[in-house]
């Protein structure tokens, strides 16, 4: 089911989103430049391929920097697009991942509501899409996340913890 809401952000933010002249660099897998290929020398062998995406499972955030380690990843969508090369990257971590554990790598972002994010890319789409399986997924507009614009990141939290006050993170995405 995490793959499916993905997936259905996926398609709203490239029907919505106006591609920066340059891209993220996430292990070596530039959007919009690298292929199929690419990815897959990068990350290994897929868990599962399909045509549109690459699935991988019991990934690290960043294995080269030692904070990576303690960033651990259920799962990763890499999203293909028409001319073969990765459009959008959406990494799930495991649960317990706050913002404090990525701030090593991103630092301090943007914080808003999704539906203020999606107005950033024009047309705001709501809806629900009808992959996989057929059934269908929404995304909660009003969840908090963080933006970090420069480099087209988004972090979108589940909720803040009450005790800590940092946000559990529900994925991480590369736009």
């Amino acid at each position: 089911m995490k793959a499916a809401v993905l997936l259905l952000i996926c398609f709203m933010l490239m029907g919505a989103a106006v591609r920066a002249p340059e891209s993220y660099s996430w292990r070596g897998i530039q959007l919009q430049k690298s292929t199929v290929d690419d990815a897959k020398k990068a990350l290994g062998t897929p868990a599962r391929e399909y045509r549109e995406q690459l699935l991988y499972e019991n990934q690290v955030f960043d294995p080269a920097d030692a904070n990576g380690q303690n960033v651990r990843l259920n799962t990763v969508i890499l999203n293909i697009g028409v001319k073969g090369t990765i459009e959008s990257i959406f990494l799930s971590p495991e649960w317990g991942t706050t913002d404090q554990d990525l701030r090593p790598f991103f630092g301090e972002g943007k914080r808003m509501t999704y539906r203020k994010f999606l107005a950033t890319l024009g047309e705001i789409k709501i809806g629900a899409g009808t992959r996989p399986d057929e059934k269908l997924h929404y995304v909660d507009l009003d969840a908090a996340c963080e933006v970090f614009p420069q480099h087209r990141i988004l972090l979108l939290y589940q909720r803040q913890d009450v005790v800590s006050g940092n946000y559990l993170v529900q994925f991480v995405l590369f736009y």
